[in-house]
């Protein structure tokens, strides 16, 4: 296997070998240069005493037998390049991929070879051309990438050619490492950075970004992404911190945005036929089957320290039980209504102190410890925020 220096080390010379080769099998017998080719694969990658040098031979065989197919010339390239004829391997290369300029795996196969000799522009420009053929090779480009491609500025400058689809498939691809080294996180920044540049981030980009840095603590660096790309309205995060408040948009559930989960025994929606201000608001039904613990819609927030009022117009129709409706913060919460009421606004003072970490304001309904625990009814909630007190009112 190490004899083989034109593959990148993460795929196994069998796997890429089963994969270039299923398009020949056919329902006969092999041909004489799929014969000769079987047995060029067989040298390469054996221990045997022909090697590389054996599968030059049995590969220039089956070339000349078949000189239009662009396999051919890849398999001789690699033979080529395990034996230390780079400039020949090289030749092999662009041959095949001018006989087939529209097939990832021959420009794959390329890509491999210049990244094994070190030649990281023409590997950069190869698997940007796979990526815009197809994503089924994007993992394995984008490994390649964080192996070979260097700077981060300069990979996205040679692989882009003035287009947004490689380096946006290689952010998300860094955005969906998951648990992935630390080292990775200043290649993503930089990333990100080069999208705004070029005025390749959209709103569904920035709410993974934001969504990335939240998940790392990154709150105050989340922030003015989701305000230029993604919030419409201009008071978030200046004199307002609920984006959405008047839930006139459907909830993002990312983000700074609200985020609703599944609670047996409350229906949650937006409900357009009613509202406190503008075209909808939220709707909570509880059918009176579950002592429903309810904190299933909530927002993130992360507000500079000092004094907020949190408030919110709340309907009730006919919401039975003693445990109502409220909004809660910091250990917090409003008024709790319950039976029935007209829109009532309920607000409550609340302290984010110095070096607050970012938590949520939530929509409550607490467990009820009475015989009649089970609510019914139906509960609206319009115009949510939380303000900095001396812009309150």
């Amino acid at each position: 296997m190490d004899r083989v220096s034109g593959l990148v080390p993460f795929v196994t010379p069998l796997a890429l070998g089963a994969l270039l080769t299923v398009s020949w099998l056919t329902s006969g017998p092999a041909s004489a240069p799929q014969s000769l080719a079987n047995q060029g694969y067989r040298a390469l990658w054996s221990d045997g005493p022909e090697g590389p040098a054996g599968a030059v031979r049995l590969f220039r065989q089956a070339l000349r037998a078949d000189p239009a197919f662009p396999y051919r010339w890849s398999d001789l390239g690699e033979a080529l390049a395990a034996t230390g004829e780079a400039p020949m391997a090289q030749y092999c290369f662009r041959r095949a991929v001018e006989l087939a300029p529209q097939s990832p795996q021959i420009a794959m196969r390329a890509a491999n070879f210049s990244f094994g000799r070190g030649d990281r522009d023409s590997g950069l420009r190869l698997t940007s051309a796979v990526l815009r053929m197809t994503p089924l090779f994007n993992t394995m480009v984008f490994n390649s990438w964080i192996r070979f491609g260097g700077d981060t500025n300069n990979l996205l400058e040679t692989t882009s050619g003035g287009d947004s689809v490689p380096a946006t498939a290689f952010f998300r691809f860094l955005l969906m490492g998951g648990q992935s080294p630390e080292s990775l996180g200043q290649p993503i920044t930089e990333t990100w950075s080069w999208l705004e540049r070029r005025s390749y981030a959209t709103p569904a980009l920035a709410k993974v970004w934001v969504d990335w840095l939240i998940g790392r603590r990154r709150d105050r660096e989340a922030i003015p992404a989701w305000k230029r790309y993604v919030t419409q309205d201009p008071a978030w995060s200046v004199t307002n911190w609920i984006d959405n408040g008047g839930f006139e948009a459907v909830p993002a559930n990312q983000g700074f945005d609200w985020r609703i989960s599944a609670c047996a025994g409350v229906k949650t929606g937006l409900d357009t036929a009613v509202s406190h201000t503008g075209r909808s608001s939220l709707r909570l039904n509880f059918d009176g089957t579950q002592n429903a613990d309810f904190h299933h819609v909530e927002e993130r927030v992360s507000l500079p320290p000092g004094r907020y009022r949190l408030s919110a117009w709340i309907r009730t129709e006919n919401l039975t039980t003693d445990q109502g409706i409220s909004l809660a913060f910091n250990g917090v919460s409003t008024a709790a209504l319950t039976g029935n009421h007209d829109w009532t606004e309920v607000s409550e003072d609340v302290t984010a102190p110095n070096n607050q970490p970012a938590t949520d304001v939530q929509i409550v309904r607490r467990r009820s410890w009475r015989f009649d625990s089970k609510p019914q009814g139906v509960v609206w909630i319009d115009d949510v925020s939380l303000r900095p007190i001396e812009n309150s009112r």
